[in-house]
C-alpha cells in the first residue's frame, strides 16, 4: 500500500475544507432559528405584547457565555439583533451610489424586461452579463446587489440552471417575482425572406417553447441554442452569422434593427416567471399574499415521505419540480403560499426535515403580478 506523506499544507487544506462545510451548516441552522423567532414574535405581538422578551433574551445570552465565555456573549448578542428581523437600510437611502442589478444580456432580453419590471426605482443601474451563472456570479462576488433569474416558464418548464444555482447557495435569497408574457416573433435581417431561412437559433428554453409553431411555419429548418435571445438577435448583425433567423422578442427585433418574418397566434403566448434575488437578509413582513419557496434534497425512496408531510401539514402547494440530484436522489423546488412564519408553514418546515437530506428555505415574498404582452401582431406573410 502507497503511503501518503502528510505536510502542513496538506492537513491545513483538509482542515480548511471542514471549516467551510461548518460554516455552510452554522447558516443553515441560523436561518432556521430566524424563521422559528420570526414566528414566536408575530404570535407574542397579535396578543398585544412587545416584539422582545427581555428575560427571554437574557437567558439565551447567559447560555452562549457559558458554554463560550466572553465572546459567546458577543455572539448572542449578534443572534439577538439578527432574529428581531430589522431589514438595513439601502445605501441610496443615504444618498449612496445606485443599486446593481444583474440579468441575462445582451440589451433588449426578456430578462431586462423583467429587471426594469420588478420593484422599479429611480436609483438603479442594470447590469447586463452573458450567461445564468455569470448573473448568480456577479451577486455572489458583490459585482452586482441584486439580480434577477428565470425560473420556470409555462411551456417549457423549470429553468435548471436557475434552480439548482438558487437551491445551492445560502448567500442568497428570493425576495420578489413577476410573471411576464413574452412576445416572441422570428426575427432576421433586413433583406432575408422566410423562405431563406435554414437555422434559427436562440436560448434553448425559447427554443422549446416555439418548438410546434417553428416547425409547422419551417418544417425543414435546423435550430442552434446560443446563450440568450437578445444574443440571437444580436448575433444577426454579424455578416457572417451561422443561422438566417433567431426567435427573439419584437423588443429585441425593433433594437437591434431586424425585420420580423412572423409572429405566433395570440393563444401560444408562454408565460416565464422571474425572480428577484437578493443577498440572504432579515425575514420580510408578511404582506397578506406570500409565497414561500424551499428547495429539499431527498433520495427517490422517501418521495412518497414529502408528499405525505404536504399533506399532513395541509400546505398548499402552488408548484413543485424535480430535478435528478444524484444516484437514486431528487432535488425538489416547492412553491408553498403563506409566510415563512406562519403556523402552518413552520410545521410542514419542521415535518420536512425528517425525510428529506437537505432543506433550504430559498425565500419568503409577496406572490405579485404579471406584465401584460405587447398587445400588436404581425401576421405570417
Amino acid at each position: 500500500m502507497s503511503h501518503v506523506e502528510r505536510t502542513p499544507e496538506r492537513d491545513i487544506a483538509r482542515a480548511r475544507k471542514r471549516l467551510d462545510e461548518l460554516d455552510r451548516q452554522i447558516v443553515r441552522i441560523l436561518k432556521e432559528r430566524v424563521s422559528f423567532s420570526a414566528l414566536v414574535q408575530s404570535a407574542r405581538i397579535a396578543e398585544g405584547g412587545c416584539r422582545t422578551d427581555n428575560r427571554r433574551e437574557n437567558v439565551v445570552v447567559s447560555r452562549y457565555h457559558r458554554s463560550l465565555g466572553p465572546a459567546g456573549r458577543d455572539i448572542a448578542l449578534s443572534l439577538l439583533r439578527l432574529c428581531r428581523g430589522r431589514d438595513p437600510v439601502p445605501l441610496t437611502a443615504y444618498g449612496g451610489p445606485p443599486t446593481r442589478r444583474a440579468f441575462l444580456g445582451p440589451a433588449a432580453s426578456v430578462s431586462q424586461q423583467a429587471a426594469e419590471l420588478l420593484e422599479p426605482v429611480a436609483a438603479r443601474e442594470l447590469v447586463p452579463l452573458d450567461t445564468l451563472d455569470d448573473v448568480m456570479g456577479g451577486l455572489v462576488s458583490g459585482r452586482a446587489e441584486e439580480a434577477v433569474l428565470p425560473l420556470e416558464n409555462s411551456l417549457s418548464g423549470p429553468v435548471h440552471d436557475s434552480i439548482r444555482a438558487l437551491a445551492a447557495s445560502d448567500e442568497v435569497c428570493v425576495t420578489g417575482q413577476l410573471r411576464i408574457a413574452v412576445d416572441w416573433v422570428l426575427a432576421a435581417a433586413p433583406g432575408t425572406r422566410l423562405a431563406d431561412v435554414v437555422t434559427v437559433a436562440s436560448h434553448p428554453h425559447a427554443l422549446a417553447q416555439t418548438r410546434k409553431w417553428l416547425t409547422s411555419l419551417l418544417p425543414r429548418t435546423t435550430t442552434k441554442g446560443v446563450a440568450s435571445t437578445s444574443a440571437s438577435a444580436a448575433g444577426l448583425r454579424a455578416p457572417d452569422a451561422p443561422y438566417e433567423a433567431a426567435v427573439c422578442t419584437r423588443r429585441a427585433a425593433e433594437h437591434y434593427r431586424l425585420n420580423v418574418l412572423a409572429a405566433p397566434d395570440v393563444s401560444q403566448i408562454p408565460v416565464t416567471r422571474f425572480a428577484l434575488v437578493r443577498h440572504a437578509a432579515a425575514l420580510p413582513a408578511p404582506s397578506g399574499n406570500d409565497v414561500t419557496s424551499l428547495a429539499v434534497t431527498v433520495p427517490t425512496r422517501s418521495l412518497t415521505d414529502v408528499v405525505e408531510c404536504l399533506a399532513r401539514t395541509h400546505a398548499e402547494v402552488l408548484g413543485l419540480h424535480t430535478l435528478p440530484a444524484g444516484k437514486a436522489g431528487h432535488l425538489l423546488w416547492l412553491d408553498c403560499r403563506g409566510h415563512a412564519t406562519d403556523p402552518g408553514m413552520v410545521r410542514t418546515w419542521a415535518e420536512l426535515r425528517e425525510p428529506c437530506d437537505q432543506l433550504r428555505m430559498i425565500g419568503t415574498y409577496p406572490a405579485g403580478g404579471a406584465a401584460e404582452p405587447s398587445p400588436h401582431r404581425l401576421e405570417t406573410p
